[in-house]
């Protein structure tokens, strides 16, 4: 058994990972949807981070920079001696700030961009989340064999597993899809029963049983 009591999503960490969490979403339907292309794109970038020649091309990158600056003092120095040459000069120049790129991205590496629509998507979940004292209105969240119960003082209600559709996690939240459209946002510091890391391979055997 696993047993929340809901806290107030006050932590600003909250904001990057509720949008990362709605990038892993959108990213896992666009699989299902179009499997095809995420394989071919999968390919690619499997090529582009480990396939052959990777440490030839970042040491062939680096020797472009070492010429092109080499080239560019070669020019630029005579260009700045009298009479002064401003072809020279300002080839020079272009041929070291090149250089000088080559070393700035041979190794950089970008992290993935989270859509627009997964930002806004996250800022309206956290709003209406933080909009409520969480410490007044009491809310428990249960999963067990029953499935996930939710309950308060008023209400209470109970989701099976097979109407979970899928679960994301990052450092302090999972994010759960139920019932087609609705998300359920969990910190994991509201855990109170059961273990962090345990909760996340139990309720994805649970929804692969059920469905």
């Amino acid at each position: 058994m696993f047993l929340f009591q809901i806290s107030n999503y006050d932590d600003t960490v909250l904001d990057a990972e509720t949008e990362e969490l709605l990038r892993q979403r959108l990213e896992a339907h666009s699989r299902q949807t179009v499997p095809g292309m995420w394989k071919l794109t999968d390919s690619i970038n499997a090529y582009a981070t480990k396939g052959p020649g990777r440490e030839k091309r970042k040491e062939r990158y680096r020797i472009y920079g070492i010429l092109l600056i080499a080239l560019g003092i070669f020019a630029l120095v005579p260009g700045l001696m009298e009479p002064r040459i401003p072809t020279l000069i300002c080839g020079g120049g272009l041929a070291i700030f090149a250089g000088v790129l080559e070393f700035c991205l041979v190794n950089k590496k970008k992290a993935p961009k989270v859509p627009v629509v997964c930002q806004k998507e996250a800022k309206s979940l956290l709003e209406g989340r933080r909009a409520i004292d969480w410490t007044k209105n009491l809310v428990k969240i249960n999963f067990d064999e029953a499935g996930m119960t939710i309950f308060s003082d008023k209400v209470k209600e109970i989701i099976s597993y097979d109407k979970i559709k899928s679960v994301f996690e990052t450092e302090h939240l999972w994010l759960l899809v139920y019932n087609e459209k609705k998300a359920l946002l969990l910190q994991k510091k509201d855990l109170i029963s059961g273990h962090t890391n345990e909760f996340l391979p139990y309720i994805r055997q649970e929804i692969s049983v059920k469905q």
